[in-house]
């Protein structure tokens, strides 16, 4: 009856805006109207299995022929319409198809569950052939961004009724520490590839590849995963990722950045991105919904300038845009893909939502808009679960973060200006100083959504590739490189010294710079920096003592304890890469009010020390015990291997 509903109003609202056209019978119009609608349904899946390889536009243009075709077939009849040209015939038919796409979406607007069950459906009778196995498999499930301690909040408030349900039902919530840094890809790295050594920052100077690295960029990405991997990653063997920066050498991987360009795209064939990005339902829906979020956030920024509220982050454009794509696009799009995986029966499935952590990147990790897209998450682990029941195998479920947010006003909030502009002014006039500072995550998201529609990535991606640049910071790259690059990952910063080969000294750096290191320990809002000595190997500066890390001892205060038990253990580790900056600077931490002050314009960070940005979390079945503290994201990755290989009916039997 809603489809008959849908079909008239359709036709009236045609009919009333496009001119020349008449309904000659109204009960037969509507027929018409249901069989344009049927006909173009059951002609679709040939035309995106004919073109889709080529361009997702060349079967969206296919389908729109074809209903000009069929709306012109019936007009010429003379039975239900009348319409005097061909080109009428084109408007009323693609003004029918946009009026009941509307009405459709506008139907099931706020109602995930209705989506999600038209392609649960759509996908139970493509795999239908698929074999059922009793043998489970495994869903992994990323929040980004979130802490452990948020997370506890939320399920104490009721803002989280499905984890909370979950960990009362047979799940259970143990915290891992992140160690340096704390962020994204060396976290994914460890996770998935059992390796995250390379890795000193979300960026940093690469002396080897005369250019800075950004985790989230794709060349930048597929050469980390090159380095991390060793071919045999958690996803091997028939896994699939999604929206991850990392595959874990996965079989099939989506919207993940070290592959959205890589040669093997052809694996990646997806009913679910064809029906995303063509069906006039889908799509439709989440054009509506995103630019509801977008105005959603030009509201709720209004609100916080009028409120008085401080820290403010920086909520302009093009935030919003990434604010439509992470917590309505990509969170929609990367739901779908998990439960396509599922009913395909794949054994070992990782997504990250990312949307919390982008949200609280810019109004803070506890403020109602992180807070509601936590909610939002949280209902979308619900429809994951129920899609779970019908799937070809059962579906173990963990659901972790990979690093958290500690909040506070940026440097540049505090001290009037950047980071940069502290080393460049302590280095002197003859130095040139460049900064990779910029916010860079939402691009790098914005990017791989982009260049997932087929064909239209090639496109894309050379055109974001410069802006990419633009917003890291830093586009002057080889030869005419800065004296002095600032790469900075939250309250994390790597300066290195580009023209000095190798790790450059405290010595060799204070006979170039002298006022520099002793400038920046000085310098309110810097808590400690991290040089290595040609004397006395590493140690870490700060205002009032010295800690020699390489030797075990301190002297005066210890620049190190504020931060953890655990901060100097992170020190060494990034100490000893050999892409570690030659200094490495963390701001100050302030443990009453537990924040730090982040080198980009953040008011929720992450990638340094101080405050819950360390502490992640893992929520596993009870009956999976962890074997000893979980230290690094290297330890997660040997834990999940250890519960996959126990007992019979494992996630690993199933692979094989």
């Amino acid at each position: 009856m809603e489809t008959v509903a849908v079909s008239a109003l359709s036709l009236v609202a045609t009919a009333w805006l496009v001119p020349g056209l008449v309904v000659v019978d109204l009960p037969t119009a509507i027929l018409m109207g249901l069989g344009l609608v049927a006909m173009t349904t059951l002609a679709r899946p040939l035309l995106i299995g004919v073109l889709s390889g080529f361009s997702v536009a060349l079967v969206a243009l296919a389908t729109v022929t074809l209903q000009v075709l069929i709306f012109w077939s019936f007009a010429r009849s003379g039975y239900a319409i009348a319409v005097p040209t061909l080109t009428h015939a084109a408007i009323a038919a693609f003004g029918y198809s946009l009026a009941s796409a509307l009405l459709t979406a506008a139907l099931s607007l706020s109602d995930d569950a209705s989506f999600f069950g038209t392609l649960v459906r759509q996908l139970a009778v493509r795999q239908r052939d698929v074999a059922r196995t009793e043998r489970p498999g495994l869903v992994v499930i990323q929040i980004d961004g979130l802490a452990r301690g948020v997370l506890e909040e939320r399920v104490r408030a009721g803002g989280a009724p499905t984890l909370a349900r979950w960990l009362q039902g047979g799940m259970r919530l143990d915290p891992w520490e992140t160690l340096l840094p704390s962020q994204t890809s060396a976290s994914q790295a460890g996770i998935l590839h059992g390796n995250s050594d390379g890795i000193p920052g979300f960026r940093w100077w690469d002396k080897a590849a005369g250019r800075v690295l950004i985790s989230n960029h794709p060349e930048d990405a597929r050469e980390i995963e090159r380095r991390v991997s060793n071919g045999h990653g958690l996803l091997a063997d028939g896994g699939a990722s999604i929206g991850n920066l990392l595959s874990g050498d996965a079989t099939r991987s989506y919207l993940t950045a070290a592959t959205i360009t890589g040669p093997g795209r052809e694996l990646r064939r997806s009913h679910v991105l064809d029906w995303f990005f063509i069906s006039p339902y889908a799509y439709v829906r989440w054009i509506v919904l995103a630019v509801g979020e977008v105005l959603k956030e030009l509201v709720q920024s209004r609100r916080e300038a009028i409120a008085g509220t401080e820290p403010r982050g920086d909520r302009s454009f093009p935030y919003p845009l990434a604010r439509a794509a992470t917590n309505v696009i990509l969170r929609h799009l990367s739901t779908a893909l998990v439960i396509e995986e599922m009913y395909r029966g794949t054994p070992a499935i990782y997504v990250d939502f990312v949307d919390y952590d982008e949200i609280a990147h810019h109004s803070g990790p506890r403020r109602v808009e992180a807070r509601e897209a936590l909610g939002g998450i949280d209902r979308i682990l619900a429809l994951i679960e129920r899609a779970a029941l019908d799937a070809p195998r059962p579906y173990r479920f963990v659901v972790l973060s990979d690093h958290g947010q500690t909040p506070g006003a940026s440097f540049e909030q505090r001290q009037g200006r950047s980071l940069e502009a502290v080393i460049g002014e302590l280095a002197g006039q003859g130095a040139s100083v460049g900064g990779a500072t910029g916010h860079a995550e939402h691009w790098g998201r914005m990017t791989s959504l982009m260049s997932e529609a087929s064909v239209i990535g090639r496109f894309t991606g050379p055109l974001t590739h410069a802006p990419f640049r633009r917003g890291a910071g830093l586009t002057v790259e080889g030869e005419g490189a800065p004296d002095i690059v600032v790469a900075g990952s939250g309250n994390l910063a790597n300066v290195s010294f580009p023209r000095l080969p190798g790790r450059a000294t405290l010595e060799e750096i204070d006979r170039r710079y002298p006022r520099l290191v002793d400038g920046l320990v000085r310098q309110a809002g810097i808590g400690l920096v991290m040089v290595r000595s040609e004397a006395r190997g590493a140690l870490v500066r700060g205002a009032n003592g010295t800690s020699y890390l390489s030797e075990g001892h301190v002297e005066g205060a210890d620049p190190v304890a504020p931060y953890g038990a655990h901060a100097a253990e992170g020190l060494r580790r990034l100490d000893a890469m050999p892409e570690c900056g030659d200094l490495v600077i963390v701001s100050a931490f302030e443990p009453a009010t537990g924040e730090v002050a982040a080198f980009e314009r953040q008011v929720g960070s992450h990638g340094g020390l101080g405050g819950p940005q360390t502490e992640a979390f893992i929520l596993h079945p009870t009956e999976w015990h962890v074997d000893a503290a979980l230290l690094g994201p290297a330890m997660v990755h040997e834990q999940i291997r250890r519960w996959l290989a126990r007992g019979p009916g494992s996630v690993t039997e199933a692979a094989s």
